[in-house]
């Protein structure tokens, strides 16, 4: 499966990746869980002169006691359990690529075993000591931040520098959601011919909307799970708004958030009479917010932080900046409250 999206953070992506796939450098992959960073290996390995397979390791997955052995292989009789010779990931991927997915979570004292294979391209299965010479290209990726982890003391930092010759960094769906319309068609493809006998669902403008002011904070990977989700419970009518917040699991919330907020405010004075938020003779919060508001454009985090800020300063005032008075009023805790205030600098 190629990436998906034509917006200017993947269009990059892309181009890098061009560049880097015929040279056989060592690459980082660097993005959120479930963007996509086992896909842009692939296209690294696909795009570039290997002959070879990709061979994929997921360093988080692997019990830390037997990732050597799953890496470098071993010989009959190296531990309890090795009835027979067994060649690692490394020897697979000779004349290929090696993946090693969420390179952070890899054990410090094995660290410098790997880093001795990057510098000498041999290995050494456990249990023998004559190494065997391997041609391979070294992909990593991870979710957290090496650097940060370097300062720690996690993560041999000669490591980090030696598998990030070239750094890719894969968006956030948040960060792309003009690319929704060729996400969906492209993972409804996959459901076409993935063997689950689903029909892909439809999804019309109003849903289309909705979807775009989640944020998506499984990325892609969620994505792909709700369209699945929605295959199997909207199969007769196209997803739309209603639809959207119901497989998120989103009405019961979005309901007692704003009927939390119309509870916190009922008493507070019509500080601006002109106000969408403040005006006592509106029933909803939201109703002058039509369709045209929610445009690709349109940010409902930073949406959901105005109006707060403004309840906060607003029961401030009212309670003559008395915090635990204020704090009362919006049903909050105090250290809830004052955590707020420093969160959007009142004072």
């Amino acid at each position: 499966m190629l990436i998906s999206g034509s917006s200017k953070s993947v269009s990059k992506l892309l181009d890098d990746i061009k560049n880097a796939a015929p040279y056989k450098v060592n690459a980082l992959i660097v993005g959120p869980t479930g963007a996509g960073k086992e896909l842009v290996a692939q296209c690294l390995h696909d795009w570039s002169n290997r002959r070879g397979n990709m061979v994929s390791v997921n360093c988080a997955a692997i019990p830390r006691e037997l990732l050597e052995a799953e890496l470098f292989g071993h010989e009959k009789g190296a531990f309890t359990g090795a009835a027979t010779r067994r060649i690692g990931r490394f020897e697979e991927a000779a004349g290929g690529t090696i993946f090693l997915d969420e390179i952070g979570d890899m054990p410090l004292e094995l660290q410098s075993k790997i880093l001795r294979v990057i510098e000498t391209k041999s290995v050494c299965r456990v249990g023998s000591s004559k190494e065997v010479h391997v041609d391979f290209r070294l992909i990593c990726a991870t979710h957290q931040n090496i650097q940060n982890k370097v300062t720690l003391g996690e993560f041999r930092e000669d490591l980090m520098y030696r598998i990030s010759v070239i750094v890719l960094k894969v968006p956030s769906l948040k960060d792309r959601v003009e690319d929704f319309p060729d996400l969906i068609t492209a993972l409804c493809d996959q459901i076409k011919t993935d063997g689950s006998g689903l029909t892909p669902p439809t999804v019309n403008k109003e849903g289309l909307r909705e979807m775009v002011s989640h944020t998506w904070p499984g990325n892609v990977r969620e994505l792909k799970n709700f369209l699945q989700r929605a295959a199997v419970l909207c199969r007769d009518a196209p997803i739309n708004a209603a639809a959207v917040r119901r497989l998120l699991h989103l009405d019961a919330d979005l309901n007692s958030e704003q009927n939390a907020l119309f509870k916190a405010t009922s008493e507070l004075p019509d500080t601006d009479s002109g106000s969408e938020y403040n005006n006592k003779k509106s029933t909803n919060i939201y109703e002058n917010a039509g369709p045209s508001v929610l445009d690709y454009g349109f940010c409902l985090k930073r949406h959901l932080s105005d109006i707060e800020t403004k309840l906060i300063v607003t029961a401030l005032d009212v309670e003559n900046q008395n915090i635990t008075s204020a704090a009362n009023r919006l049903a909050l805790k105090r250290t809830t409250l004052i955590a707020k205030m420093r969160k959007y600098s009142i004072k």
